[in-house]
């Protein structure tokens, strides 16, 4: 799938500007704080929904705006095209239409356009929480699967809800049958993210591999580990609700749910070396892109198609072996990347646009004097 066009109005840094993409590698060059990640941003927001720096959706309303924000963008898939409009009122409401029809749930959304997100602060998916990996699972499972992402949305509801009643009831007669009528439903919804996570960190793990190996020149075996507290995950749904069963006075004492999905995490690690505890920044940010393209080519095989790559100012953080080798490994795939200058491994074969002054033009290859 392709992103042909993106338009942005009133988003961020931009008033209006307009961008018709290639089909290969789109290297947007600015100055730092020129707006180049605020168009990857408009890229992301239409596939999830969600920007990657900013919590609050009126945050990304142009400050000197009296009106909402509006992102247009025009994607191309194997069998089909979309257009996906989304408009941010002045008050700070988001709607979402796509090919003209507004949607009720973001859910209606995952999947239209797939997008794999790099940029320095992805490297939390090594060295940061384990939320932080966590949201990597989400946020690339929900694109791939809606049946997860609705998995998803409803565990996290009810363990809000289980949650609640252990606070507010936990001095009651009556908490123990309040607390055994939220197990089942709520094994339920963790069996489908634990499987789910356990089938996609497998291959993932397979395929990262070989990228990592390509990277380091075969000096490093990365290998990915999904770690969860839910059983042998022979039979996902009874062993959960016997766990819950089990945690129930630990979890009284402690006041929250101490087992579930919420609290899974990854273990990253190169030639048997934990990388979230021990690695250097530098082995950390080849992990993490190993990571990044192993997505790449798991949604390609889970979906058919595919996604959009965004890398977001990380070509300088590599060396010039690492930028050659990712450069070679982006055939057939739609890239954005940011940067404040051309990089010099790619070949002529890509868009160019440089960024200046909130205005965005299509440039010679040649012409990059910014």
């Amino acid at each position: 799938m392709i992103v042909s066009r993106i338009a942005l109005s009133n988003f961020l840094n931009y008033s209006s500007v307009a961008v018709e993409f290639v089909d290969g590698i789109n290297m947007i060059v600015g100055e730092n704080a020129s707006g180049k990640t605020n168009l990857a941003d408009g890229v992301l927001l239409a596939s999830i929904g969600k920007s990657s720096r900013h919590t609050k959706d009126k945050e990304l309303i142009s400050w000197n705006s009296s009106k909402g924000a509006q992102v247009t963008l025009k994607i191309k898939k194997r069998f089909s095209s979309h257009i996906v409009d989304i408009i941010i009122d002045k008050d700070g409401d988001k709607h979402i239409a796509i090919d003209s029809l507004p949607i009720r749930r973001i859910g209606e959304l995952m999947g239209v356009l797939n997008v794999v997100f790099f940029s320095p602060s992805e490297l939390a998916l090594v060295n940061g929480t384990p939320q932080d990996r966590r949201r990597f699972l989400n946020i690339s499972l929900s694109q791939q699967s809606k049946v997860y992402f609705y998995a998803l949305q409803n565990y996290v509801r009810l363990l809000g809800e289980r949650n609640k009643i252990i606070k507010q009831y936990k001095d009651t007669s009556s908490i123990q049958n309040l607390i055994s009528i939220t197990n089942a439903p709520l094994a339920r919804e963790a069996s489908i993210l634990v499987s789910e996570r356990n089938k996609f960190i497998s291959r993932l793990s397979d395929i990262a591999r070989e990228k990592h190996r390509r990277l380091t020149s075969n000096k490093e075996d990365l290998s990915i580990t999904y770690e969860t507290n839910a059983g042998t995950l022979d039979d996902p749904k009874t062993e959960i609700l016997a766990l819950l069963e089990k945690s129930y006075s630990r979890d009284l004492r402690l006041e929250h749910t101490t087992i579930g999905p919420h609290l899974d995490d990854l273990k990253i690690a190169a030639n048997d070396i934990d990388l979230r505890k021990f690695g250097s920044q530098g082995q950390q940010r080849t992990a993490v892109l190993s990571l990044k393209l192993a997505e790449v080519s798991l949604f390609k095989e889970r979906t058919g198609e595919a996604p959009v790559l965004i890398l977001d100012d990380v070509m300088s953080e590599l060396d010039e072996m690492r930028r050659r080798s990712l450069l070679e490994s982006l055939s057939n795939v739609q890239t954005l990347i940011t940067c404040t200058e051309p990089t010099k491994e790619a070949s002529t074969g890509y868009g160019l646009f440089k960024v200046q002054n909130c205005d965005i033009a299509r440039c010679d290859h040649h012409d990059t004097e910014m």
